[in-house]
């Protein structure tokens, strides 16, 4: 703050904030913040969180898109080495390879892992988790968004 003199003797003040002290700051609440906050937690840090809205409505849970994972569950020859293909071909391949192998390999257990914290996904008429397919290498009318 500042206190109106203009002659050069101004005193700068700060009014009284709380401080927190943290191990590991997290800035952003959305997924991959929470789920940052979360990792650090279970590693037995001090996390702090910061958002700029309200906690849970961050733009990961606004989306209503689903989520990219081969679960298997709408078409049976989904699986984690047709998302990894699909992925590279989505990037032109200049994606980075081992991390989309990753992706594609990691996407169902999140999913999961996403549900067991409370996540909600749309269900399949058989009410398992419809991850919208959308590849287009297992059918050309597929669309996950």
């Amino acid at each position: 703050m500042f206190d109106g003199r203009l002659d050069g003797s101004s005193i700068f003040f700060m009014a009284d904030y709380p401080t927190f002290e943290h191990d590991v700051l997290v800035i952003g609440a959305g997924g991959a913040g929470l789920r940052a906050a979360i990792e650090a937690s279970a590693a037995g840090v001090s996390v702090g969180l910061i958002c700029k809205s309200l906690l849970g409505k961050a733009h990961t849970v606004m989306a209503e898109g689903g989520m990219a994972a081969a679960m298997g569950n709408v078409d049976d020859r989904d699986n984690w080495k047709v998302h990894f293909s699909d992925t590279m071909r989505g990037g032109q391949y200049v994606n980075n390879w081992r991390m989309a192998e990753l992706h594609a390999k990691e996407a169902p257990d999140r999913v999961r892992e996403l549900e067991a914290w409370g996540a909600v996904f749309d269900r399949t008429k058989d009410q398992d988790t419809s991850t919208k397919f959308w590849r287009s290498s297992l059918s050309a009318a597929s669309s996950r968004w």
